[in-house]
């Protein structure tokens, strides 16, 4: 996929008008629903967002079946049942309103919703060039949602913030990857 922006991942927000929810759909509206993240052409102190830590837990459903009277537990596969992302990261110069901003984008798009007109299973994207393999964009049948996400202020002016953006895969997950 040809993406036309810099670093080595994103997470974009797909708009309601949108038609398709690639990144490149996503920036062309606006910049400020992409946040790119490990651009090696910018420092944490120009407002660069770098993600440390990855987290990626796929689950299935096994239900225990306990037996009554034996020592005997009975567990079955019931399928997928969820897919979960955590990115760790920092971001520098957060201490500004600048829509640019790292945290103000996450800051709107929680506002925004998980979903948009077309995109009811899930409205954001992510590209993780180092882990292709879990790259998700969004269609009618999956998307991206976000979860919590923690805003820890460091330094002595506040100035950059350690973020743990967490995103669960809704819709067809199978159907994602």
């Amino acid at each position: 996929m040809a993406v036309p922006t810099t670093g080595n991942g994103a997470i974009w927000q797909v708009q309601a008008s949108a038609g398709d929810g690639l990144e490149a759909t996503a920036n062309s509206a606006s910049a400020n629903n992409v946040l790119l993240f490990n651009d090696t052409t910018r420092v944490i102190g120009d407002g660069g967002f770098y993600v440390f830590d990855t987290i990626i837990i796929p689950s299935r459903a096994s239900p225990e079946n306990e037996s009554v009277d034996a020592d005997d537990t009975e567990i079955q596969d019931m399928g997928v049942s969820t897919f979960d992302i955590t990115l760790l990261g920092i971001s520098g110069k957060t201490n500004n309103d600048d829509a640019s901003n790292p945290v103000n984008k996450l800051q709107k798009w929680w506002k925004d919703g998980n979903t948009a007109a077309l995109f009811t299973k899930g409205r954001y994207g992510l590209r993780l060039d180092d882990s292709p393999q879990w790259n998700v964009v969004p269609t009618s049948t999956f998307g991206l949602h976000l979860r919590p996400t923690n805003f820890h202020y460091i330094g002595e002016r506040k100035q950059q913030c350690e973020l743990t953006i967490r995103m669960s895969l809704g819709g067809a997950i199978t159907s994602a990857f």
